[in-house]
């Protein structure tokens, strides 16, 4: 475990980084996080409220001088072995020791190739990983990614969402593991979500987008929209997945029973607080009275897409219907565009003081964002969107796109378009 102040990282400043022969820009990873670009803002908007700093931290390299190519995500195993998992999204995952600043900057090996299943362009790509709770014993590793559909048929449904599992021994993934849990066929490329994380009681949580149909979000027979929950290693010959207990509908006609909350846009990132309520970030739609917001992911709730935009109405459905409230949000106003990524719970030492407070962020600004959650939520817009107190800015990550943590809750924020990963430090 961390000292009370371990040995500093190497404060790199930020950098421009050789970006020859990629393919996209931090334009194109926009649309990665669901949300729609609107750079002409109408002048009718204020500008949102800037955050203050948050005292006494900084961002800081994790691996001062290692270039990753377009890093999505970072895993742990548990194992306690420091090392951590970084999945790039063209198709790779790297080992990598985590750096406590003191001697020589370790370098990652590549854990596994992804490149010839995964389809990079557009929103796609590989886009989360996941070792099992009990990796330490049974090495199993959980990837997303979107994939050809090798199969289109008549509909067009030219894409899948594949959730895979592999198993990882020696420090490398066997290839021929490979065994597919979950598969979901879609007609396009965007806002599929994929983020996929175990929860405190060890189902695996998948954060699926509406497909750019907003319908998709409320029609209980359709994955798209949802929040789902499921056991990976209990699968059987009708599917690679078993339904855990205690899911909201698990033997209910006309719903899916993965289903663990439903009406979202785009879940792309999520994590629990230590009372175990899970909460996500949803990327907001356009124009300068849109929001970003954070939510709740309740049991069984609706929460809210397409009808809703945070607090922000966005139309009436036909029915009356109560929807989760968000916990906070802030409004794009006329800054520039916007698109809000989750997030979990900093459960770190080495800022104390973050201990407990949500970290997320924003891919659009290049900023990382932290609140109290319990100074947020209920149905107050004025309370949900406090700036100072609540929303206080932890620094600045160009291209923001995902974040993990390490064994000891340290956070690690992925620059996507940059290259770099970075973490919390003790500010000097």
């Amino acid at each position: 475990m961390l000292n009370a102040r371990p040995p500093r990282l190497a404060a790199a400043p930020l950098r421009a980084r050789s970006s020859a022969g990629r393919s996209t820009t931090a334009m194109v990873r926009l649309v990665l996080l669901g949300a729609v670009l609107a750079l002409v803002a109408l002048p009718s908007a204020p500008a949102a409220a800037a955050p203050t700093q948050f005292p006494g931290v900084e961002m800081v390299e994790a691996w001062p001088d290692v270039e990753f190519s377009e890093p999505i995500d970072v895993a742990h195993g548990a194992d306690g072995t420091d090392m951590l998992y970084v999945a790039e999204q063209k198709g790779l995952i790297k080992a990598i020791r985590k750096y406590r600043g003191i001697g020589a900057v370790p370098r990652p090996t590549v854990l596994l190739d992804l490149r010839a299943k995964v389809y990079a362009r557009s929103q796609g790509g590989l886009l989360a990983i996941a070792c099992h709770p009990r990796f330490k014993t049974n090495g199993l590793m959980y990837v997303s990614y979107l994939a050809k559909n090798p199969k289109p048929g008549p509909q067009g449904l030219a894409f899948k969402l594949v959730i895979a599992e592999y198993r990882v021994r020696g420090g490398k993934a066997d290839p021929k593991s490979a065994r597919s849990v979950l598969e979901i066929v879609k007609s396009n490329a965007q806002h599929q979500g994929g983020g996929i994380r175990f929860g405190p009681d060890k189902m695996l949580y998948i954060g699926v987008g509406d497909a750019r149909d907003e319908d998709t979000a409320q029609n209980p027979r359709s994955l798209f929209g949802k929040v789902l929950r499921i056991d990976p290693t209990a699968g059987n010959r009708s599917r690679g997945y078993g339904i855990p207990k205690g899911n909201p509908w698990p033997s209910v006609a006309g719903v899916r029973p993965e289903i663990w909350g439903f009406g979202f846009r785009n879940p792309w990132r999520f994590g629990w607080d230590a009372q175990g309520r899970l909460f996500t970030v949803q990327p907001g739609t356009k124009g300068p009275e849109s929001r970003e917001w954070v939510t709740q992911v309740k049991y069984g709730g609706n929460h809210g897409w397409p009808y809703m935009e945070g607090t922000r109405r966005l139309k009436s459905p036909a029915k009356p219907k109560t929807f989760v409230p968000s916990t906070f949000e802030y409004v794009r106003g006329s800054g520039g565009a916007t698109a809000g990524v989750g997030g979990t719970v900093y459960r770190g030492d080495r800022v104390k003081t973050l201990r407990g407070k949500y970290v997320f962020g924003d891919y659009m600004r290049g900023e990382v964002y932290c609140i109290d959650l319990a100074t947020v939520g209920g149905s107050d817009p004025a309370k949900q969107r406090v700036v100072g107190r609540n929303h206080r800015s932890l620094g600045g990550v160009p291209e923001f796109a995902g974040l993990g943590e390490d064994e000891q809750g340290e956070l690690y924020f992925c620059a996507n378009e940059m290259g770099a990963i970075f973490t919390l430090a003790p500010s000097r």
